[in-house]
């Protein structure tokens, strides 16, 4: 499992990963290869994880405008035969290092508020996201919007306090 960032080439593997996962709609492939041309042109940060040789998983992430420092997480896929793997947290783990090196401590995003979203929401809650509401019928009548955040300088604050409290050095 190689950890990277996308390059020009591997919009087939993100497209078929997009596609087979089942929860995009055609309109949304779009606009997500969409963003992944605009990401190798440096409007986005894409990074990846390839396995024998093919990417089976990506994010699409870019920094909030008008913020200090909050970044929002546009797309997270990983392709369903790796699913469960420990892809998703492998991305999530890379995305915010990325933005902590970059001085964010914030990350933001949007996802479906649909019965079929309930295991990536359930993902997102065990990353450390809170709920910060919903937007009934945002995306279509019976689709709502829900918006989670994560303050990633709590979470640096509670890594540093458990391996402080592991070693005795509170």
């Amino acid at each position: 499992m190689t950890v990277r960032n996308l390059v020009a080439g591997d919009e087939a593997a993100v497209r078929e990963a997009l596609e087979d996962c089942g929860a995009f709609s055609e309109e949304e492939v779009r606009v997500a290869m969409e963003m992944v041309e605009g990401g190798l042109k440096g409007d986005y940060s894409l990074p990846a994880v390839e396995i024998d040789g093919r990417v089976r998983g990506y994010a699409c992430i870019g920094k909030v405008p008008l913020t200090r420092s909050a970044w929002y997480i546009y797309w997270i896929c990983v392709h369903p035969a790796m699913q469960g793997t420990g892809v998703g947290r492998i991305l999530q783990s890379r995305i915010e290092q990325l933005v902590r090196q970059a001085d964010g401590n914030r990350l933001v995003l949007e996802t479906s508020g649909r019965a079929d979203y309930d295991a990536t929401r359930r993902f997102y809650r065990a990353a450390g996201f809170t709920e910060a509401g919903r937007i009934p019928d945002f995306y279509k009548p019976g689709d709502d919007c829900v918006v989670y955040y994560k303050a990633l300088e709590e979470a640096a604050d509670d890594e540093l306090r458990d391996s402080q409290s592991a070693t005795g050095d509170v």
